[in-house]
């Protein structure tokens, strides 16, 4: 099996992925110190949402490092693209079960999408993705990478749409100023990742149809939006003082 080479002009997004990472770890753990000081569930599914996504963006850079090292996108790199969006799949499955506890809608839909989830994250892992392969090695072949990262944008779609509805909902029935700014915030997160995943949509027609190697501006402002959804959940549900202030005035 071959491999395909590393284009330098990639290497920008590794060292973008590093700052990345120590930026999500930061706001994890400030999540898990607000956690262990309120001991109620709802910073820990947002503690476990944060975890997730950091250990996805990990092993994508530790992928990507390996090509950065090697100069060939190889095993590493393969496994990493599966497993990151596994995580994903499970971090929108957390991310539900926040919403849910927060406003109190959704109830139902829990159990179908957990099964779905599961169904999405054995199809990633299958050989027939063929994961980060040349396309010369898989001519003729079974290729079903495109519908699973279809399903993955979709069903996180599904996910953030459900939970935007559900904070639109929540906000008209309550009277509470704080309430309705956190509320509106989470809508605001789910809107980032909306706009986070539309981004790679974006980055992949460019490798489809304009011959690009890929990595793309449309990953670097993708991961912006990333930024923003944890910036706009930990504001949602920590509340400091200061936006407290700003709210009541």
């Amino acid at each position: 099996m071959t491999y395909t080479p590393f284009n330098n002009s990639i290497l920008p997004i590794f060292f973008y992925y590093i700052g990345l990472i120590v930026f999500s770890i930061f706001m994890t753990i400030l999540m898990i110190k607000k956690w262990r000081e309120r001991k109620v569930n709802a910073p820990l599914y947002l503690s476990i949402v944060f975890i997730l996504l950091t250990v996805a963006l990990i092993v994508l850079t530790i992928g990507l490092g390996e090509a950065v090292i090697t100069g060939f996108f190889k095993e590493i790199y393969r496994i990493s693209l599966p497993l990151a969006y596994g995580m994903i799949i499970v971090a929108d499955i957390f991310l539900f079960v926040f919403a849910q506890l927060i406003t109190s809608k959704g109830k139902r839909a829990l159990v179908p999408l957990v099964v779905f989830g599961v169904i999405i994250i054995l199809v990633l892992f299958l050989p027939w993705n063929w994961w980060g392969v040349p396309p010369e090695d898989y001519v003729g072949q079974l290729n079903i990478r495109l519908y699973s990262t279809l399903s993955v944008i979709l069903y996180s779609y599904i996910v953030y749409l459900f939970i935007a509805i559900f904070c639109l909902k929540t906000r008209k029935q309550t009277q509470d100023a704080k309430a309705k700014a956190g509320l509106i915030l989470l809508f605001l997160a789910m809107i980032s990742m909306i706009a986070f995943f539309l981004m790679f949509v974006l980055d992949t027609i460019l490798i489809t149809f304009a011959d690009h190697p890929g990595y793309s501006e449309f990953v670097y402002i993708a991961w912006i939006f990333a930024i923003l959804f944890f910036v706009f959940t930990y504001l949602s549900l920590v509340m400091p003082k200061w936006l407290v202030d700003r709210i009541e005035k």
